[in-house]
């Protein structure tokens, strides 16, 4: 039986690892320059500095909650931390720029086994009420995080290099593993349950290794062939999980619940369309505008302060109107700020820049509350753990798409050369291309999420 101290050290620490996630996301897209100067890299490999990050989140959401149901969450969690810990220590021990990506990927995986267990471990330890207040707590965490990785990530990179900012990342971490250890049980049990679905696990995993790779290599041939066979290894993937036994997703709630379906597939949309906003602008404000990395962590902190600002605000509107209203017009915000940066171009002013950011949290905070209460109200109560699921691996999927899409129109643009002032022209054109293609690809989204209203039930 754990003690209420107990029960509170954990939910402290499960709140760090949310915060240390984004974080590690948020603030590196910051030092991508000055990491890509240091080693030389591409265009297309700084893309890969954080869709291997990511695509490695995505690939391992649902066969890791599967394990921690096999294997016991605590178990599958301090595994998690203890990879995502020993990587971050690893990581600016890095030679070059391929050491370095592989290294990303499994921080990670680390990552993944952290941010699918936490949550749940914390529906477990707190109940009625209280269980609202911690799930609040860990989701402040992840907001924490972005809202400070840009300007602490910009600040370390600036003054100590941008290797500090993975020490630094460690050490928290490495002070709540000690206490994961010391409060909660994390002994490996072996539970019944219904045979783990390699199939499944393998497809997901071969289409995002391939996705990723083909963007970044897509100037080549064999990148094209690599994203064809990402494609090909996600439909085969979908195909399998309606055939298999015991499949990791369960895909008749998608032909059953229309409802269901347009929602996550918005949902996809959103993060898709939105989230390279972030690592597009750090590049640019840095190699075209001139910035230095605090400078330009301090500018990229108008998404997420909106952010910050705007999610409670959504959840509140909720309560008055329609939720898929409400997501249609954090979608519609999120249009117009992709849109307004389609205008920013070589000499772009700054308060179009920050107007665009600004636009763009807001729209996302809007749309992710909002959009979430439409999926979790398309289904019955059996069935929110899968939803909860599909709602994180429809986020992280977007993510590596939007990555891979910009990697690919990078590579194809600006070549296989180091990404510096010389070709910032090259650059800004590769950044016209994909902000107006992800605009259409918003506009597209707040079409279908006007329509994911939710189900009638008597």
């Amino acid at each position: 039986m754990i003690s209420e101290k107990e029960r509170t050290a954990c939910l402290w620490a499960i709140t760090v690892t949310q915060f240390s996630l984004v974080f590690m996301l948020s603030s590196v897209a910051v030092a991508i320059p000055s990491l890509g100067k240091e080693f030389g890299a591409t265009a297309a490999q700084l893309g890969l500095v954080e869709s291997g990050y990511i695509s490695a989140v995505a690939m391992l959401l649902f066969p890791v909650t599967r394990l921690a149901d096999m294997t016991g969450r605590g178990f599958v969690f301090v595994c998690g931390m203890i990879i995502f810990t020993t990587v971050s220590l690893i990581l600016p021990l890095s030679q070059s720029i391929e050491h370095f990506i592989i290294l990303r990927v499994f921080q990670g995986g680390g990552g993944a086994m952290m941010v699918t267990t936490g949550l749940a471990i914390l529906a477990d330890l707190f109940t009625g009420p209280r269980r609202s207040m911690a799930l609040g707590i860990a989701s402040a965490g992840v907001y924490v995080g972005l809202s400070a990785g840009p300007w602490l990530g910009g600040i370390i990179a600036t003054t100590m290099g941008w290797r500090a900012i993975f020490y630094i990342g460690a050490v928290p971490c490495a002070i709540c593993l000690v206490l994961t250890l010391i409060v909660l049980p994390v002994k490996p049990q072996r539970k019944k349950c219904p045979p783990f679905d390699w199939g499944g696990a393998i497809l997901i995993a071969m289409g995002m290794v391939l996705l990723s790779q083909g963007g970044s290599h897509f100037h080549l041939m064999t990148g094209k062939v690599m994203l064809a066979g990402g494609v090909l290894a996600l439909a085969a993937f979908a195909f399998w999980e309606k055939r298999v036994k015991a499949p990791l997703l369960d895909m008749t709630l998608f032909s059953t619940n229309p409802s269901f379906a347009l929602g996550n597939t918005v949902q996809f949309i959103s993060y898709a369309a939105t989230f390279g906003i972030t690592f597009l602008l750090s590049l640019y404000l840095q190699i075209v505008q001139g910035m230095t990395p605090s400078e330009a962590g301090i500018v990229l902190m108008a998404q997420p302060i909106m952010q910050t600002l705007f999610s409670p605000i959504s959840g509140k509107l909720c309560q008055r109107w329609a939720a898929h209203h409400i997501a249609t017009v954090g979608m519609l915000f999120a249009t117009a700020g992709l849109a307004g940066a389609i205008f920013i171009g070589g000499s772009g002013a700054l308060w179009l820049i920050i107007t665009v950011l600004g636009l763009c949290g807001t729209g996302s905070a809007i749309f992710a509350t909002a959009n979430t209460a439409v999926i979790m109200g398309a289904v019955e109560k059996e069935n929110y753990g899968i939803a909860s699921a599909m709602v994180a691996g429809m986020r992280t999927t977007g993510m590596t798409i939007s990555l891979v899409f910009i990697s690919a129109v990078l590579a194809t643009m600006v070549g296989p050369t180091a990404l510096h002032s010389d070709n910032a022209a090259a650059f800004v054109e590769a950044m016209d291309i994909s902000f107006i293609t992800l605009t259409a690809f918003s506009a597209l989204g707040v079409i279908l999420s006007a329509r994911a209203k939710l189900k009638n039930r008597k």
